[in-house]
């Protein structure tokens, strides 16, 4: 059978994809919230499970700056030179030409509030010659001395390579590390604006800006990755780590983690709380067969789960291959909001771009195409994606008003479609 008749046959298939169950639908979404001080657990979800760090790499980046500050073999003075292979790293990045540089100070701002990939690969070729050397000591770092057992870094930016990858677990170790270690060189991670050669660059992480008590770390998205955030906030003496990986949108990963650092604020100060009671109330024995008194603050105090272990305890479990990126044209759509409106077939992929982008002009969403086989040719379907579901009722009601085709398509049917297509072309490589 040629390729190109098992490529048609195989494309036939994938109508039916769009009713697949609930089942092939996997929420990306994994977490962990940290007291800072103790180190204790105050929410987590899929801990340990495999997820691409994206920018969130540049934590470690950045640390490995700050290890060679202390160790004076570099200061903040030191001229980080802009080699070929810099300056041909992938936005997002400053434009730095070759045969420029930048001092070590400029460049961790640049590294925190831009996530420039640019001066990432230019610190690397300082400290190990080559990026590839420099993953390798990242890796020997994370692994040996600060316990994150379960990533491995490829590069010093984070952008995508199958092999680099972390758990919310991990960063979090990274991101206490940080603030353990190097607390007098962590305003970096608090810079709203980058000024950099006359221009001010604002920052990327919208929780400085959003979170009372917001001090840090750092944002990271690629299409594989979905949307990271590392934050850091202080309140009253008590200071809250969270690590959000696999958001379905800049939104959704705000949201989320605005909401976690509430819920853990809440937690720490309503357990001081009861603390304070317990102390002017004398001893109480905790075997009181009695139990808790109703209306106690310690019974009235929020409950997250998992109940509060030590971060030392979470156990590893068996490995979790990392979900591989949706091989399709702006995959970005498929992580930026879940619900989409398909809004019909055509003969050709510009034309069914074409479309998608128009209604995405006038309705919001992003556009998105995939390929589909119908009666032995290919064709392209059209979508915009980063829809509410009640957006998406609404866009297609207003468009089948006008007798134009629109259906409805929830994220796991999106999810369970466009899975399908990169499980296809990659069989087909």
């Amino acid at each position: 059978m040629s390729g190109r008749i098992r490529w048609l046959l195989m494309l036939a298939s994938l109508g039916v994809l769009l009713a697949t169950p609930a089942w092939a639908f996997e929420d990306r979404q994994a977490y962990v919230v940290l007291d800072a001080a103790s180190g204790r657990v105050l929410d987590a979800r899929k801990p340990n499970h495999l997820r691409y760090p994206a920018s969130l790499t540049k934590m470690m980046t950045v640390l490995m700056l700050f290890r060679a500050l202390d160790a004076g073999t570099l200061t903040p003075e030191t001229l980080i030179p802009i080699s070929r292979g810099a300056a041909a790293a992938n936005p997002v990045k400053l434009g730095l030409p070759p045969g420029d540089s930048m001092p070590v100070a400029e460049a961790i701002p640049a590294l925190v509030a831009r996530s420039a990939n640019d001066v990432a690969v230019a610190v690397a070729e300082l400290l190990a010659g080559d990026e590839a050397a420099f993953g390798r000591a990242m890796t020997r770092v994370a692994r040996e001395e600060l316990g994150m057992t379960r990533t491995t870094f490829r590069n010093a930016s984070g952008l995508p390579d199958d092999d680099h990858q972390s758990t919310p677990r991990d960063m979090a170790r990274l991101a206490l590390a940080l603030w353990r270690d190097h607390a007098d060189r962590m305003a970096a991670f608090e810079t709203r604006v980058f000024r950099f050669r006359g221009q001010a660059l604002g920052t990327y992480n919208p929780l400085l800006s959003s979170l009372p008590g917001a001090d840090g770390l750092k944002t990271g998205f690629t299409c594989a990755a979905g949307y990271n955030l590392a934050g850091s906030a202080e309140r009253d003496g008590r200071r809250v780590i969270a690590v959000v990986m696999g958001g379905a949108s800049s939104a959704d990963r705000l949201a989320t983690i605005t909401r976690l650092m509430e819920a853990g604020f809440d937690r720490l100060s309503a357990e001081a709380d009861a603390d304070v009671k317990a102390e002017g109330k004398g001893d109480v024995s905790t075997e009181d067969e009695t139990g808790p008194t109703a209306g106690t603050e310690a019974a009235d105090a929020p409950v997250l789960t998992p109940a509060a272990p030590s971060l030392a305890t979470l156990v590893t479990p068996r490995a979790v291959r990392v979900q591989p990126a949706p091989d399709v044209e702006g995959c970005g759509g498929l992580y930026a909001g879940g619900w989409a409106i398909e809004m019909g077939t055509f003969r050709s992929r510009g034309r069914a771009r074409s479309v998608a982008t128009q209604v995405a002009r006038v309705y919001g969403g992003k556009p998105l195409t995939s390929p589909a086989g119908m009666g032995g040719m290919v064709r392209h379907r059209a979508y915009v994606a980063a829809l509410g579901s009640g957006q998406a009722r609404s866009i297609c009601r207003q468009r089948q008003a006008r007798g134009r085709y629109c259906v409805v398509r929830s994220p796991r049917m999106m999810w369970a479609a466009m899975q399908a297509v990169a499980r296809l072309r990659r069989s087909l490589r």
